[in-house]
């Protein structure tokens, strides 16, 4: 069996290398053979999308990848352009880990059994532009809030490192006025939320979403108008109890191919988030892919 890993010493949270060496040794104990384990530092994203297309397109059987959803969904989505031939498989290091949560996945070392005794679940990602989603996209405050958080205050504070925007965003009171085509039907809104969620797990909440599944085609839809610092910690309690959707104010619905543009400006094009990183200014074209690669799971889980 064939294993390509693809680490970044310097995202994320925790000792990379430590982790690394704790893996290698793993799988040598477990019967794999040193010539089969290939261990890279890609220099850049571009190339470690690169050498997963490439391992994905030579039939390696499992291509593993450390670090969070940003970096997740990069290496996914080089496995899926070289064929879906390679199974995906995650030691999770981020600072939110959403993907890995909806997944059950246990954190740093103790996944790396998940690599070698789970199952290859099949997943679904989502095309936007030209690039692939795994977890969530938003725009609005809550890009807006984690738009100038740094890679070091993520690693020292976690979740609560987007905090210290979260006032200065929320008084601006910023609209975003959005047009959605979906399903033959167009929508305009008024909004200040646009979030989009693929899995059950959202900011690490991993109830925000109980209907979504990993492998149903469909993305969940919210925007909100009305929306204050206030009005979200009295809302808190149903948040956290996976009732966003029903939450005063909420625009939801589900879609499996979506278009978003703006209709009307009131400062600058407005740019999304693709799991917690920078992606495109609008206009973006959503389309979801079922089954569109696997990935090794806990063998607990129903499937």
């Amino acid at each position: 069996m064939k294993v390509l890993v693809l680490y970044n010493s310097n995202s994320g949270s925790g000792d990379k290398e430590q982790l690394i060496d704790q893996l290698k040794t793993d799988l040598l104990a477990h019967g794999y053979l040193a010539e089969d384990i290939a261990i890279e530092e890609p220099s850049s994203i571009e190339e470690a999308v690169a050498m997963a297309k490439q391992a994905s397109e030579n039939h390696v059987d499992l291509v593993v990848t450390m670090g969070g959803d940003g970096t997740i969904n990069k290496i996914a989505g080089g496995i899926y352009e070289g064929g879906a031939h390679s199974t995906l498989g995650i030691l999770p290091s981020g600072t939110v880990n959403n993907f890995a949560k909806s997944l059950k996945l246990p954190q740093g070392k103790d996944a790396i059994s998940v690599l070698r005794e789970g199952v290859a679940r099949p997943v679904e990602l989502c095309r936007v532009n030209q690039s692939y989603a795994i977890s969530s996209l938003t725009l609005g405050i809550l890009a807006d809030i984690a738009a100038n958080v740094t890679a070091d205050e993520k690693r020292k504070w976690g979740p609560l490192a987007y905090l210290k925007n979260a006032v200065k965003i929320l008084t601006r009171n910023r609209n975003y006025y959005l047009e959605l085509t979906h399903d033959g039907q167009t929508l305009r809104h008024k909004t200040k939320i646009l979030l989009i969620t693929l899995t059950n797990s959202v900011g690490g909440m991993d109830q925000f979403d109980p209907k979504a599944g990993l492998n149903d085609g469909l993305m969940s839809v919210y925007l909100l108008s009305d929306f204050s610092f206030w009005k979200m910690l009295l809302s808190l309690p149903r948040i956290l109890r996976g009732e966003f959707g029903y939450l005063e104010g909420i625009t939801h619905f589900r879609t499996g191919k979506m278009t978003i543009r703006q209709y009307k400006r009131t400062w600058r094009k407005a740019r999304t988030r693709i799991d917690g990183d920078k992606s495109d200014q609008l206009p973006i074209v959503l389309e979801m892919i079922p089954q569109a690669i696997k990935v090794m799971v806990p063998n607990d889980q129903n499937r």
